[in-house]
């Protein structure tokens, strides 16, 4: 198998200067390149940078996808906003990894599997983008998600421990987002086991902050503070400050636990033991509905078999000299419509109990046409090779009797 790898960075809180383009371009003559993106397939060769150190110095947001199956995503936040100790509960070798520098949070989610399918990566990182603005909200759903993608690796992998605990369940895991179920799939999570993490999930909660509340909020400042946090949101040349002066307000007037409250925690077995229920039950599930609508199509069929026949009966004659015209045509296409023409007599038979007359019949036909070894091959695949009464089951079983 040829190889194919597809590398996509962006920019999102400030645009590449010209100096960081070109030094960029050192490393790849083929990429596209752009004040807010890096964007390079591999289909020979292989990506000369180093993922990590171009996140921490240039971009917010890198995805990496491989055809050897490799899903790989790194996000980059203001430590302003989240740090290692937000996260730290999250963590894990085979799914989310985590470094802080002295700016930024660097989060990492990676799923790798033994069993890919070819597919390209354009596209996955507009689909995934919108995690971070998310995390940014103090919405941890995408880091539960991350520790659950490892620990499905690590468990199949058998070198998981299932008797450890999950992470703190944040509020909306049962009400996923576009974005989340894109999250989701690209980390290979079965929905069922999504479904199982829900099941301690409390529903999502609009902020209880309005704007009566940050205009009260504003107006107790005093006028030397209103002043400084306008100019430095305008010239302190930091696109998150915004975001953080929010999260402080909203921290100020209504304190909010991050888990929002959830349940006890359970072991990572116990959720495994769960999902695998709860695929069991789906399967056997779709599979009674599967069944149901096999014979639903079956007995429809049957009846409309019966009212094609019904259509027929009394021209049974006719039909005949009709497969007679049909043979002497001498040809592949007349040879099929006859032998159709044949199993309709055959059935007619059968219902009425005709079917000795019919088999004599079918003897005299393939003696009087012996020497034509195409129509005889299809008489003998159609089942029309000297019927008699002891074949009757065939016939009811093509009737639908």
């Amino acid at each position: 198998m040829s190889e194919y790898q597809y590398f996509e960075f962006q920019a999102i809180d400030r645009p590449l200067t010209t100096d960081e383009m070109a030094e960029l371009r050192r490393w790849s003559s083929r990429a596209d390149i752009t004040p807010t993106r890096f964007c390079n397939e591999y289909r020979w060769g292989d990506f000369k940078g180093n993922p990590q150190r171009w996140m921490e110095r240039y971009f917010d947001a890198f995805l990496h996808v491989a055809n050897w199956g490799t899903h790989w995503l790194m996000l980059r936040l203001p430590v302003e906003l989240m740090s290692l100790r937000d996260v730290d509960d999250y963590l894990l070798g085979d799914g989310l990894q985590a470094w802080q520098t002295d700016e930024h949070l660097l989060l990492s989610f990676r799923s790798d599997t033994e069993e890919p399918d070819w597919e390209e990566g354009g596209g996955w990182l507009s689909s995934l983008l919108g995690v971070r603005p998310s995390l940014l909200r103090c919405d941890r759903r995408s880091l539960y998600l991350g520790w659950l993608a490892g620990a499905w690796v690590g468990y199949w992998a058998g070198d998981a421990d299932e008797t450890a605990a999950e992470p703190p369940v944040p509020p909306g895991l049962g009400e996923l987002d576009a974005t989340h179920r894109a999250f989701a799939q690209f980390l290979r999570i079965p929905d069922d086991l999504v479904a199982v993490a829900a099941e301690s999930s409390a529903p999502l909660q609009a902020s209880g902050v309005g704007m009566a509340d940050i205009a009260r909020w504003v107006a107790a400042r005093s006028s030397a503070e209103k002043d400084a946090l306008l100019t430095e949101l305008i010239l302190g040349g930091q696109p998150h400050r915004l975001a953080v002066l929010q999260r402080e307000i909203e921290r100020e007037l209504n304190p909010v636990d991050p888990a929002g409250g959830s349940h006890a925690r359970r072991t990572l077995g116990e959720l495994i033991a769960r999902a695998n229920s709860m695929t069991r039950e789906r399967q056997a599930r779709e599979a009674a509905a599967r069944a149901a609508e096999q014979a639903r199509a079956q007995a429809e069929a049957a009846a409309a078999r019966r009212r094609y026949l019904a259509g027929l009966r009394g021209r049974e004659e006719a039909l005949w000299r009709k497969v007679d015209d049909l043979i002497g045509n001498r040809q592949a296409s007349t040879y099929k419509e006859a032998v159709d023409r044949l199993r309709d007599l055959c059935d007619l038979a059968v219902a009425d109990g005709a079917l000795d007359d019919f088999s004599a019949r079918i003897r005299q036909l393939r003696a009087a046409h012996s020497r034509k070894p195409a129509l005889i091959r299809r008489l003998d695949e159609a089942g029309l090779a000297g019927i008699d009464t002891a074949s009757e089951d065939l016939g009811q079983t093509r009737s639908g009797a």
